[in-house]
């Protein structure tokens, strides 16, 4: 018995020593490649943001080409999920009483009237001269496009009520506002990547192939998995005409750039990519749709440099922040999302990513707090909100 334990303790330090190892290989290797770029973008005739932040691959794993991101390995993760552990107070400081959450949450209907063209309010754009935005909850939202028959798209699909399953991991705090079976099927998804509370199985089922999926490159094999072959792969910098939309409205996604990481088990982490997306309408920036990502120098301003300024919508994460050490390279704070909106040149700035699930130590309803007040420091405050569960947004275009 004693040989058995002897020999699974060596077992053991060899993979945790291998690991350690490969992960300080593959933490130089990026930064020498990141060196490389930066040289390469300073010459006069660089200075090119596609080639500066092109996907990286090493060894068949996507990396992330910012000079900001923490390389962060499985010790890191198991660390912070045991000092959770010994946490004294609740995680995002949530009050047990359903009644005072709900009422710092609430929740109401879509207005389906305006989604399904059906309102007679003479103060409504024009379906041809509007956008709306539905949020769902984390980056999970249901847009319209402005056309004669708007273009319904829904982003990082999650309307379940738990992050795994209804006995472990993280639960909404207040349910969904609806089911996705409530909205018009919408004529594309956009997938920023693969993790559990942006792409949900229970969701994507529903939705199956009556529609076409737009997802980062690697996620079309989770999709599969599922049954659903009706998607297509992109890659960063990568444009496309925006699926079953007539082609006269000019529409047409471009994946971009995102500063995150993937993966759905300890194992098959950075196995795909992870982007956001910017929405152009005859080649003039509309709706960015931020995913989930950090803040990076560069980042946005590059976005904007390659696709043009004047966004007339981003939808951007702006929780699960803390603590920083951890979270920074990979989440973005409020003051951040308004930089990048500044960085972006977006006209309106929509919050999301935070009061869905506690995933990080931040109070849960500290987010739109400090939106509010970046957005006051930046002189945007009537360009800047965090969303209700459910209500429909509507923007003139």
């Amino acid at each position: 018995m004693r040989r058995v334990v002897r020999y699974g303790a060596y077992a053991g330090l060899f993979t945790a020593g291998t690991y350690g190892a490969f992960s300080a290989y593959a933490q130089i290797r990026t930064k020498r490649w990141i060196a490389r770029r930066e040289v390469e973008s300073a010459r006069p005739d660089g200075n090119d943001p596609i080639v500066q932040y092109a996907a990286m691959r090493l060894h068949g794993r996507f990396v992330n080409p910012f000079p900001e991101y923490r390389h962060q390995t499985v010790f890191e993760f198991i660390f912070c999920r045991l000092l959770e552990l010994f946490a004294t107070e609740p995680r995002g400081g949530v009050p047990k009483e359903m009644a005072v959450l709900r009422a710092m949450l609430p929740t109401i209907q879509p207005d389906f009237k305006v989604l399904e063209g059906k309102t007679t309010t003479w103060t409504m754009p024009w379906p041809s001269n509007r956008l709306t935005l539905t949020w769902i909850g984390q980056s999970c939202a249901y847009v319209q496009l402005p056309g004669r028959k708007p273009v319904n798209v829904l982003t990082d699909p999650m309307f379940s009520n738990s992050v795994i399953s209804e006995k472990i991991g993280p639960q909404r705090l207040v349910p969904s506002a609806c089911s996705v079976e409530d909205f018009p099927t919408p004529d594309v998804v956009l997938v920023s990547h693969d993790h559990q509370d942006h792409l949900d199985y229970n969701t994507a089922r529903k939705i199956g192939n009556s529609t076409t999926w737009i997802v980062p490159e690697g996620v079309g094999k989770r999709l599969q998995e599922l049954g659903i072959t009706n998607f297509h792969e992109m890659t960063w910098w990568e444009k496309v005409p925006l699926p079953n939309v007539d082609p006269a409205l000019g529409y047409e996604v471009a994946c971009t750039p995102a500063m995150h990481w993937s993966g759905r088990r300890l194992w098959d982490a950075n196995l795909s990519l992870w982007c956001s997306y910017m929405v152009l309408r005859h080649g003039k920036p509309l709706f960015f749709h931020g995913g989930d990502t950090g803040y990076a120098t560069g980042l946005f301003s590059g976005i904007s440099k390659v696709y043009g300024k004047g966004c007339r919508l981003a939808m951007l994460p702006c929780g699960a922040y803390t603590p920083q050490w951890h979270l920074r390279s990979q989440h973005m704070n409020p003051d951040d999302a308004v930089r990048a909106m500044q960085d972006l040149g977006a006209r309106k700035l929509v919050g999301v990513h935070w009061g869905t699930f506690v995933m990080s130590e931040e109070p849960f309803f500290e987010p739109p707090r400090l939106l509010a007040e970046s957005a006051h420091r930046f002189n945007r405050s009537d360009d800047v909100m965090a969303p209700v569960f459910g209500k429909t947004l509507v923007f003139r275009v």
